[in-house]
């Protein structure tokens, strides 16, 4: 397993690169040739990943079985704090499994008009993702980290600001905001919200150099 290392310096420094041609030569050889892990990246700091020749992540292992997609639901009114974990179920999973970072979907059902639309942010309320529209009862809107899509009523959306989710090993918080115009609403908006992940965990390569 090679490693090869390529710095790519413009002469002209007010142009930016727009196209990379890449082309391997193999000679007085024999056997097969195999390229992995093309990775480009901005800045003179050479980092990135060891070669790996397995699969970097695999299903979380549940008694030995790749574990099932995990779902939760909760019924919420105006901005509320839900705790997720990431770790598998309880007594099945093997102490010390190197359970890893995942994306994480959330479907949110509006169960009564939300006039300002709706936020999702981290624990203590950072990596905002906001979604700025007003939802009328019945509105569906789904925030897909594992597609990396927003979707209103089944149709992809741009009018969201923010970043995706993703949930961290153990337990995580995750704050849902349902928003209003002007002073709060009484009662406030309330909503189901459905939650969706897969559980990973480290496989062989892919240690961090």
């Amino acid at each position: 397993m090679e490693r090869v290392f390529k710095v790519i310096a413009p002469q002209e420094k007010e142009k930016s690169v727009t196209r990379i041609d890449v082309r391997a030569v193999v000679q007085n050889a024999t056997g097969t040739v195999t390229l992995t892990d093309l990775m480009l990246q901005d800045g003179a700091q050479l980092t990135g990943h060891v070669p790996a020749t397995r699969e970097m992540l695999m299903k979380l292992r549940e008694d030995g079985q790749p574990a099932a997609p995990k779902h939760f639901n909760a019924l919420i009114r105006g901005r509320q704090t839900l705790i997720i974990p990431n770790r598998g179920a309880y007594w099945s999973v093997p102490m010390g499994t190197p359970v890893v970072t995942t994306a994480i979907d959330f479907t949110v059902m509006a169960r009564t008009s939300i006039p300002a639309g709706m936020g999702l942010s981290h624990g203590y309320r950072t990596r905002q993702l906001v979604y700025d529209n007003a939802l009328a009862r019945g509105d569906v809107v789904e925030f897909l980290a594992s597609r990396h899509r927003v979707t209103h009523n089944g149709v992809p959306t741009r009018h969201y600001a923010g970043v995706h989710h993703q949930i961290a090993a153990g337990n995580s918080r995750f704050n849902v905001d349902l928003l209003t115009e002007g002073a709060p609403d009484r009662p406030q908006p309330a909503a189901r919200v459905l939650i969706e992940m897969q559980e990973w965990e480290l496989a062989g390569g892919g240690k961090r150099l």
